[in-house]
């Protein structure tokens, strides 16, 4: 069995999912973990563990956190590192993810052969990648989503805040025809998107890929407006962006929203009914809620909307 070294980094839990992940991508893509995982731990911080086969450099490991670190204006944190007795911990991570189904989706790692049982739409998503592997209630509630629209027939789709570009991949699993579009501030979250396209066997031409923040980014501003788009986000950006979101929204469109704990829902819906939106849908999982809205005019006769004739 190969010797396996354990490196951990424990982060306040007041952080949100999105810089969590981004600490954790440093390890699973910066710097090729075999594995990598993070959770909250008796919810007073967030623990991120990442296995490597041979020692990791400390001193690299704490310059490239660094860098997050200042971005986030947080004090670094030490990161541990032990050696692991000899045991296949690679395989025993693997088995930990076995294939998830979530509705017609079939989504499972590159570690999976078996072939996805018909009619189920197959995702390639590895578990140790940052960004949503779709075990998370807010991707599950977009998954789910995406199901009960399914016979809309969008041609164009943006994945607003893709991380691993998930919603992205399935939306085209549903949609062959579709043209999507998925955006991310974060050019390592795009990176990661970009091994999951070509894992799914995904045309660039078909689904393109943007660093973007919100809708400043060329090729996201070109496609619009959108007959769906998905944001996973949290909830205080999704609040911000409302305005944006019913502005690049087509008039008989879809709009999935999560990220959002249930208790913050009621108030979000407001803020995108006061932009012409409406409910259409609410799911929640556990203590987080997605929501699925659209236009006030959807299905009505053509109309004035938003001071513009559509």
């Amino acid at each position: 069995m190969t010797q396996m070294f354990s490196v951990g980094l424990a982060l306040p839990v007041q952080l949100d999912d999105r810089l969590v992940a981004r600490c954790e991508a440093v390890f699973s893509e910066l710097l090729e973990a075999s594995a990598t995982s993070h959770q909250r731990v008796d919810s007073m911080e967030w623990q991120i563990e990442a296995l490597f086969e041979c020692e990791p450099d400390r001193a690299v490991i704490d310059a490239l956190l660094a860098v997050v670190f200042d971005e986030a204006g947080l004090k670094p944190a030490p990161v541990t590192i032990e050696p692991l007795l000899a045991r296949d911990w690679l395989a025993e991570n693997r088995a930990a993810f076995p294939p998830l189904t979530i509705g017609r989706f079939w989504i499972y790692g590159s570690h999976i052969t078996m072939p996805p049982p018909p009619p189920r739409l197959p995702l390639l998503i590895d578990a140790s990648m940052a960004f949503g592997s779709g075990t998370h209630p807010t991707t599950e509630g977009c998954l789910r989503g995406l199901q009960m629209i399914r016979k809309s027939r969008p041609r164009k789709i943006l994945d607003m805040g893709c991380g691993s570009a998930i919603l992205a991949m399935a939306a085209g699993r549903l949609w062959p025809d579709s043209q999507l579009v998925a955006a991310d501030n974060d050019p390592v979250a795009i990176s990661v998107a970009a091994k999951n396209r070509t894992l799914n066997q995904i045309a660039p031409v078909m689904m393109r890929l943007a660093v973007s923040r919100g809708f400043g980014n060329r090729v996201v501003r070109k496609m619009a407006p959108y007959d769906l788009i998905l944001a996973n986000i949290l909830a205080g950006p999704l609040r911000r962006m409302a305005p944006e979101m019913a502005a690049n929204l087509a008039r008989e469109g879809w709009l999935v929203l999560s990220g959002i704990l249930t208790k913050q829902a009621t108030s979000l819906e407001r803020a995108y009914q006061a932009q012409g939106l409406r409910l259409w849908r609410r799911l929640t999982i556990g203590e987080w809620t997605t929501l699925i809205m659209r236009p006030a005019v959807a299905g009505q006769m053509p109309q004035l909307w938003q001071g513009r004739a559509v």
